[in-house]
C-alpha cells in the first residue's frame, strides 16, 4: 500500500469514527458550494447586463443608421456647439482668466452703490469631469446700500459671460456683502499649474 493510500485510509477511518469532523467537512463543502453558486450568479448577472447594454447600443445605432436627415442633425449639433462655446469664457492662461473675471466684476460694481469694494482672486482649477474647462473664482466684498445687492445680482445674471454665484453673504448690521463668483473658461492649457 502506498503512502497516499495509507493517508486516505486513515482519513476515511477518522471520518467514520468522528461525527464532528464529518459535520465540519460537510459544512466546509456546503460553504464552498454556496460560494461557487454566488460567484457564478454574479458572472451571469454581469454577462446579462453587458448583453443588455450591447443590445441597447445596437438598437440606437440601427436607429441612427436609419435616419436620413444627417445634414440637419449636423447643423443642429454645430449650433449647439456655438451656443455652448459662447457660454464659456475664453483665456489663454489662468492669469488672464483671473484678470478677465476681475475686470468684469469691476465693471459691474462701478455704477452700483458699493463702497470700499475689493475684488480678490480665488480658486483656479480644472473641472474634473469636463476636459478643457477651468473654474476661476473671484471674491467681492464691500459695503453696500440697500438695493445695491439686488442690482449686483441682476448685473451678474444679465452679464453675457455666464457667471455662477457660489456664495452670497449679506450682513445688515454693518451693511457688508461678500460674494463669491465663478466663471468657467476654455482655452487654458491643461498642464498649467497657476
Amino acid at each position: 500500500m502506498s503512502a497516499a493510500q495509507a493517508q486516505w485510509a486513515r482519513l476515511h477511518q477518522e471520518l467514520q469514527q468522528n461525527p464532528r469532523l464529518r459535520l465540519g467537512v460537510w459544512v466546509i463543502l456546503l460553504v464552498l458550494g454556496l460560494y461557487t453558486v454566488l460567484v457564478q450568479h454574479d458572472r451571469n448577472r454581469l454577462a446579462h447586463d453587458d448583453y443588455a447594454d450591447q443590445v441597447d447600443r445596437l438598437g440606437k445605432a440601427q436607429g441612427l443608421r436609419a435616419q436620413e436627415n444627417w445634414t440637419d442633425l449636423l447643423d443642429a449639433e454645430r449650433a449647439r456647439q456655438v451656443e455652448l462655446t459662447t457660454a464659456f469664457w475664453q483665456a489663454d492662461t489662468q492669469g488672464l482668466a483671473q484678470a478677465s473675471l476681475q475686470a468684469a466684476l469691476t465693471e459691474m460694481i462701478a455704477p452700483l452703490d458699493i463702497r470700499n469694494g475689493r475684488i480678490r482672486s480665488g480658486l483656479a482649477q480644472a473641472v474634473p469631469e469636463v476636459p478643457g474647462v477651468w473654474q476661476i473664482q473671484a471674491q467681492l466684498d464691500g459695503s453696500y446700500r440697500p438695493g445695491a445687492e439686488l442690482q449686483l445680482l441682476y448685473a451678474i445674471a444679465a452679464h453675457p459671460g455666464k457667471l455662477v454665484v457660489d456664495r452670497l453673504d449679506l450682513s445688515r448690521q454693518n451693511s457688508r456683502m461678500l460674494v463669491l463668483v465663478s466663471a468657467y473658461f476654455i482655452g487654458i492649457p491643461a498642464d498649467e499649474s497657476g
